[in-house]
């Protein structure tokens, strides 16, 4: 694909305490007594990283209403982030602290949208990581390394994080959405054929997974990278009967609600796409498959009409990039023959009789 696109954002989806405890094991260890001796000052940064910790991961209220979560959740990272500004944790000797000020960057660049917040997590975890990037610590500042990558649509930068950070993982659970996101940076840099072996080992491994919702969802996220990654192949039959596959699958969103296929990827808000446009290409193959099977050349019409303006938004949006885009100029193929199916199936459609008006559901005789 152009961008990352489908990056599900674990920051979102999430908390800390989620990570495999393996990550903060030695990385959460207090300064022994001999250490205090050496540095007294240590006391102090510890106790202002636990407390960092215990914002992070302040359990949520089970009588809490739908959106309390979340602010209180954006309350408690402006808390951190005050507490480790004032304490200068970004030029701290106790590479913990700088590690938590990327991090708390990285989730309110996530909550609230801001690119300046995942700009100033990028600059600190890459800074804290090139002084010790075996610290232990390392392999969750990596994984938001990554993530700020995909916000900033600096893909050669994410693709690098990825590749230091998901071979440090040892559980099949953990590496399977990093690994998607991986083949996506891959596609993005233009080298399709590496993200089709990444996409096509990730849904080796989902089928390995016991049945659960995240397995689930993130094989139907790498089924949609998998179509648009046989798409710019130049596999265009295998792509829109992949994305046909994809579409049909439903699946439980971030929102705990079942999904289709399609509405993941218009509408689950843990799937984000850098560049915008490149969600386009997705939603422009969902509507092409589902042209290609329906049995009315009138739905067949309004699908191909569709499709056509999702590959409209994609090449005007790669276009507005300045040559940045490794895929328009396929895109601009894609838009010039799904144009002529749908006029071709217009012009069939209109001979068509004129369908029965439907009654609303709640009407009775």
């Amino acid at each position: 694909m152009t961008s990352r696109s489908l990056k599900v954002a674990l920051a979102a989806l999430l908390p800390l305490a989620a990570m495999p405890l393996s990550h903060f094991a030695t990385a959460d260890t207090p300064p022994g007594a001999w250490d205090l001796v050496r540095d007294p000052a240590q006391a102090e940064r510890w106790k202002l990283h636990v407390r960092v910790e215990n914002l992070l991961h302040a359990p949520v209220s089970e009588d809490a209403q739908p959106t309390d979560p979340v602010r209180n959740t954006e309350i408690h990272l402006e808390l951190a982030r005050d507490l480790l500004e004032q304490a200068d944790a970004e030029h701290s000797s106790d590479l913990r602290l700088r590690f938590d000020l990327g991090i708390v960057y990285e989730r309110l660049g996530d909550s609230q949208e801001r690119v300046d917040m995942h700009r100033r997590a990028a600059e600190v975890l890459s800074s804290a990581l090139d002084v010790a990037p075996d610290h232990p610590a390392a392999v969750a500042a990596l994984q938001y390394l990554g993530y700020a990558y995909a916000h900033l649509d600096r893909p050669r930068e994410e693709l690098d994080a990825w590749r230091r950070y998901i071979p440090k993982l040892t559980d099949d659970r953990s590496r399977v959405v990093d690994k998607m996101n991986m083949g996506e940076a891959e596609m993005r840099l233009g080298r399709v054929d590496d993200a089709l072996e990444t996409f096509r080992d990730v849904l080796r491994l989902c089928g390995q997974l016991p049945n659960t919702s995240t397995p689930n969802s993130t094989y139907v996220l790498t089924l949609w990278d998998l179509a648009v990654a046989l798409d710019r192949s130049g596999d265009p039959r295998a792509a829109v009967e992949t994305a046909a596959k994809a579409s049909a699958i439903v699946t439980i969103g971030s929102t705990q609600l079942p999904m289709s296929g399609r509405a993941i990827i218009a509408q689950d808000p843990a799937v984000f796409f850098a560049p915008a446009w490149e969600r386009e290409w997705y939603l422009a193959l969902a509507s092409s498959s589902a042209a290609r099977d329906t049995t009315d050349v009138r739905d067949a019409a309004a699908m191909w009409a569709d499709a056509s303006h999702h590959w409209d938004a994609y090449v005007e949006g790669a276009a507005a990039s300045g040559g940045r885009d490794p895929w328009l100029a396929i895109a601009r193929m894609r838009r010039e023959r799904t144009a002529v199916l749908r006029r071709d199936a217009e012009s069939r459609a209109i001979k068509m009789p004129r369908r029965a008006p439907t009654r609303p559901t709640w009407f009775s005789d």
